[in-house]
């Protein structure tokens, strides 16, 4: 689960990694939506104070699963301090992965976080202004697979393939370009290729 040299590459970067969203507003504070006080992290409050978790918190105040209970420069702080301590002491990791819960307990526990909150409309704005960014790009990477495959078939792109295997049923079609079925099939049917 945790690969040492993944984590030393990070470390060297200087940088928090994390898909979780700034914590803090601009003072580097985070207000507890319950009582309004703020704090650089919200975890020991919560339990203190309020007797519950970060995902009862989040549940009750409909926040995504993701969303930050703690400071984003003390985030970066403990992980620097955790990635230094396993270089210290490489036996480290090997304590880490004998105590974490197995993958599969892990996804189901993360599947329940995010079970809640998919509804809300900042978790599927930010899934949506993600996927502008990435479906593009990801379909463009798909064509230029499949042009790839049409080319070493011996033509000079996906749609020229498609054209010149017309005559065929999507199998031979297929087979002749180096494709699946399926995808012969679609692209025959598409109004408009590119």
């Amino acid at each position: 689960m945790w690969d040492l040299q993944a984590l030393h590459a990070v470390a060297r970067q200087g940088e928090v990694r994390s898909r979780r969203p700034a914590g803090a507003d601009a003072d580097g504070l985070i207000t507890c939506l319950s009582c309004g006080h703020r704090y650089r992290s919200l975890g020991p409050h919560l339990a203190r104070t309020h007797r519950m978790t970060a995902a009862e918190y989040r549940a009750e105040h409909r926040l995504p699963a993701t969303t930050a209970l703690m400071a984003t420069d003390v985030r970066g702080a403990l992980s620097q301090a955790r990635t230094s301590a396993m270089a210290d002491d490489p036996d480290l990791v090997g304590r880490m992965r004998a105590a974490s819960l197995p993958q599969q307990e892990l996804s189901r526990r993360s599947a329940d976080a995010r079970a809640g909150t998919n509804d809300l409309p900042a978790v599927r704005a930010a899934r949506a202004a993600g996927a502008r960014r990435s479906l593009p790009a990801a379909q463009q990477a798909r064509r230029n697979a499949l042009d790839a495959k049409a080319v070493a078939a011996g033509f000079t792109s996906m749609s020229a393939a498609i054209d010149a295997t017309r005559h065929l049923p999507s199998r031979a079609a297929a087979k002749r370009i180096g494709v699946g079925a399926s995808t012969v099939k679609r692209w025959r049917h598409r109004p408009e290729r590119a």
